[in-house]
């Protein structure tokens, strides 16, 4: 491969960041390179040559097995910033959210190492105050046509990455779907963070298998916030396929679970979950169309006032629809969602429908303007609406 194909294939990539996270320009500092260049529509999300350096583990396909070294700190850090705007009111009833927030303040250091191996790691500091840290590491044996590797640690290892609708929006929200638990039982968000350990095999560049052990959900406190380390270990398999060189693709996940605890009188009660995904989408040149779909089983639960039956199942999908002007890559987009949490139950369902835009600058850093509007709208008769705006700048240097 040619040295100017090289780099440009080589900065796409945020490998095994979390949702939140986005391009790194240390990468683009690296190789001389504007972050546009990995990443389409808009950062964060990433196309095909993205994707394909995230999978290698920080490298292109064909540097497995060369040594890569650590000669410029620049090129490892990185830090990223948003400020934030939102206004959200429900009908008849004051604003729940109207005022100027700092959702996320992060500081990244990410990179391949050696021959065969990567990490990134991160320090986020959130808007109530935590400070998060994600740390991650990789290893990739083989060769371009073909290989496998492991990566473990603590982090976003569930969405935030995968093609089609798992990666990051190109918004600011996250779909229903994926940021809410889908079963009035069990409160498993595809979109919550976890800690654990993968292997996968990518075939020919395009397809990418995996199989994840997680440390699984901790039912949550009687105050509602999330209870300690979870006793129970969950599998994740996922397969990727990737179509076209804009990042278009196809995933399916199968996610397979327990957790003990929902009830304290039946603490050695252990409830099981499973949840089904699949996504696709296509670029049909300055067009995106895109659709998800999760099917959502709790079995075993505990007959409590909040819970009334031994299972539950609950379903959602997303459809998506976008355009980006050719030069600018300014993005306009639509989104609808639908939520049915019991799908046992009639009128429970929450509907919403998401328009946005989003400016994208590159300098080769990074500097983004998004605006987004959503309504919520319940299908129980004459039940309150719901509307929202936020307006977002997101820079990382």
């Amino acid at each position: 491969m040619r040295q100017s194909t090289l780099v440009l294939t080589a900065l796409t990539l945020i490998a095994l960041a979390p949702e939140t996270s986005a391009a790194l320009p240390a990468w683009a500092r690296k190789y001389n390179m504007k972050c546009a260049s990995c990443h389409y529509p808009a950062v964060p999300r990433l196309n095909a040559t993205g994707f394909s350096f995230k999978w290698a583990g920080y490298r292109m396909p064909n540097e497995i097995g060369e040594n890569m070294e650590v000669k410029k700190m620049e090129e490892y850090f990185s830090t990223r910033g948003i400020l934030q705007y939102s206004l959200s009111k429900t009908q008849r009833e004051p604003a729940d959210v109207n005022g100027l927030s700092s959702p996320a303040v992060s500081v990244f250091a990410a990179g391949g190492l050696g021959k065969n191996y990567g990490a990134y790691f991160e320090l986020e500091r959130q808007e109530a105050g935590n400070v998060d840290l994600v740390a991650i590491v990789s290893g990739v044996w083989g060769k371009e046509g073909g290989y496998g590797g492991v990566r473990a640690g603590t982090g976003h290892l569930l969405v935030g990455g995968a093609l089609a609708g798992f990666d990051r929006p190109t918004g600011i929200l996250v779909p229903l779907p994926l940021a809410e638990p889908t079963t009035a039982g069990i409160p498993f968000r595809f979109a919550g963070d976890q800690a654990g350990v993968e292997a996968f095999y990518v075939i020919g560049g395009k397809n990418r298998t995996s199989v994840q052990i997680l440390n699984g959900l901790s039912a949550p406190t009687s105050d509602g916030s999330e209870g300690g380390a979870s006793t129970k270990n969950d599998v994740l398999i996922s397969n990727q396929f990737m179509w076209d060189d804009a990042g278009s693709g196809v995933t399916a996940i199968g996610y397979f679970g327990r957790i003990a605890g929902l009830d304290a009188t039946a603490a050695d009660l252990s409830s099981r979950y499973y949840r089904l995904a699949a996504t696709a989408n296509k670029f049909l040149g300055p067009f995106e169309v895109l659709g998800g779909y999760v099917y959502s089983n709790d079995s075993r639960l505990p007959l409590t006032t909040a819970i009334t039956s031994v299972t539950a199942t609950g379903s959602g999908y997303w459809v998506y629809g976008g355009y980006s002007m050719p030069k600018t890559h300014w993005t306009v987009f639509g989104r609808y969602e639908f939520l049915d949490p019991n799908r046992n139950e009639s009128d429970d369902g929450l509907r919403r429908v998401v328009v946005g835009s989003v400016i994208p600058a590159t300098l080769p850093e990074y500097l983004r303007l998004g605006v987004e509007y959503f309504r919520d709208l319940p299908q129980l008769t004459r039940a309150p609406r719901r509307n929202g705006i936020s307006f977002q700048l997101f820079v990382a240097f």
